[in-house]
């Protein structure tokens, strides 16, 4: 659990008398000057509807994945670009974006897809709590991007200023709580809830088939869910849902307000308890999706089993066995969406009969979301819950083989891409769902981020403070 709301102990940013070894700022100068440049592309003004492309109003600044496909403000995408906004002088852009999923919550009752009629039956990953505690911290310390005195004269000399923006923060949370309530959670409305195991699945709102659920996913699309996503119980939307009660826990804390804390603490036990009992195999020492229709445990192995890392949902116990499964994802680029071995092997259709030929061939096929392609979310989700449970030095050894791949590839194309091949390093060869994406805003910003970090544990920042002297989950003094 996030213990605090990112006030940053002066001590942990004093930095350690040690000589620095390498300066990340400068090795990456051009692709940093890249990003930040970038962002002038994909950060927009107000937008009126539009009817020939399907764009809805959008009543503040907003900010899109890339100029190209991806011109529209899509949910989850946005969360991994705060990675590169938080702390910097567009900051800003995060408080407008809150605005701007607030106008479409209370307009269309749902955070959609993408700003767009044609996603209004569906959503995305839920990550509209940690945006706004995210953001509540730019209002406080900038996520580290003030000194530690202003911090300092900021809470002596202007307490109303520096927490002022309590007001603020419970607005916000109320509409994550009714977004947790009326979307994630009211079978009426939305086809989310397994009411039976009060958990949740990707659906949409009319009948949560599976071609629209594994939009919903993020994961659009992978063998994962053998084409039926809408028939599992996934662990990483489980573990975004935790987070949230988490959240709602910890902004009732602030306000004193216990029987609402009593009511969040409960409400999270209760589903990591049934995520324990669905989704963790003891033999395996992994999290697994769960087949609720057939009621059984996927075998398929993926970044999302790495989720509860970032979320705090798994136990000490359970960190230490899921970390001995990173040899199964990563390359010398990073970390690969899926493990290898869970993809379908090749099949000799000639044997199988005519008329499932075609659907079969569907199912195994390779899809974008699969082995061989690195997609910079999920490592960096992987990553960060690495560095919760202490995991440092596989965290800056993932970090450091994905800037030097990233790098490597933007020098040879002067650009970055929606994801890239871990086999090879290099830019996919294959398109597959669609056209492969330049830009690209979340791969940009993640990488922003690990370059900070990066410096950050070179130049000896202590990125724990307080919370090392409890037991992991850590909370990190940089943005996670």
């Amino acid at each position: 659990m996030q213990k605090s709301l990112g006030l940053i102990p002066i001590q942990s940013y004093e930095t350690q008398e040690i000589k620095r070894r390498r300066n990340y700022q400068n090795e990456f100068k051009d692709c940093l000057d890249y990003i930040d440049s970038y962002w002038g592309k994909i950060i927009h003004k107000p937008a009126r509807e539009k009817v020939y492309n399907n764009f809805l109003n959008i009543p503040y600044h907003f900010v899109t994945p890339n100029d190209k496909k991806f011109s529209y403000i899509f949910y989850w995408d946005t969360f991994f670009m705060f990675r590169g906004l938080a702390g910097t002088k567009r900051e800003w852009i995060m408080k407008e974006m809150i605005e701007n999923f607030e106008y479409l919550f209370k307009k269309f009752g749902i955070i959609p897809n993408f700003s767009s009629h044609a996603s209004m039956g569906r959503s995305q990953p839920p990550f509209l709590t940690t945006m706004i505690l995210d953001t509540y911290k730019t209002f406080n310390n900038g996520n580290g991007s003030l000194p530690a005195l202003k911090i300092l004269g900021n809470f002596i000399l202007k307490p109303t200023s520096t927490f002022g923006h309590v007001k603020w923060l419970c607005e916000k949370m109320n509409i994550a709580r009714k977004e947790y309530d009326r979307v994630w959670n009211n079978s009426a409305e939305y086809n989310h809830l397994a009411e039976k195991y009060n958990l949740n699945r990707y659906g949409d709102r009319d009948i949560g088939y599976a071609h629209s659920s594994e939009l919903e996913s993020g994961w659009d699309f992978t063998s994962r869910f053998y084409n039926r996503c809408n028939e599992f119980l996934p662990i990483d939307l489980n573990s975004y849902l935790y987070k949230y009660e988490k959240d709602f826990e910890l902004v009732a804390s602030l306000l004193g307000k216990t029987k609402e804390v009593n009511f969040w603490i409960d409400k999270a036990q209760k589903r990591k308890k049934m995520m324990d009992k669905l989704f963790w195999n003891q033999e395996k020492g992994f999290f697994f999706d769960y087949d609720y229709v057939n009621k059984k445990q996927s075998p398929f192995y993926s970044l999302a089993g790495f989720v509860p890392l970032w979320t705090g949902a798994a136990s000490l116990k359970q960190s230490k066995q899921i970390v001995e499964k990173l040899f199964l994802f990563e390359t010398e680029y990073g970390l690969v969406i899926t493990a290898a071995d869970s993809l379908s092997p090749k099949i000799n259709l000639s044997k199988i009969p005519v008329r499932f030929r075609s659907i079969i061939k569907e199912v195994i096929k390779p899809k974008q979301w699969d082995y061989p392609n690195i997609w910079p979310p999920l490592e960096y989700l992987t990553v960060t819950g690495l560095l919760r449970y202490g995991f440092l030095s596989n965290a800056r050894r993932i970090m450091e083989k994905s800037v030097n791949a990233h790098a490597k590839i933007f020098r040879k194309y002067g650009t970055f891409f929606e994801r890239i091949d871990g086999k090879l390093g290099d830019k996919p060869k294959k398109e597959a769902h669609y056209k492969i994406q330049s830009g690209f805003g979340w791969t940009n910003a993640i990488f922003y981020r690990y370059i900070k970090i990066l410096q950050d544990l070179e130049d000896g920042v202590d990125i724990y403070g307080f919370s090392k002297e409890e037991n992991p989950p850590y909370d990190l003094n940089i943005l996670n």
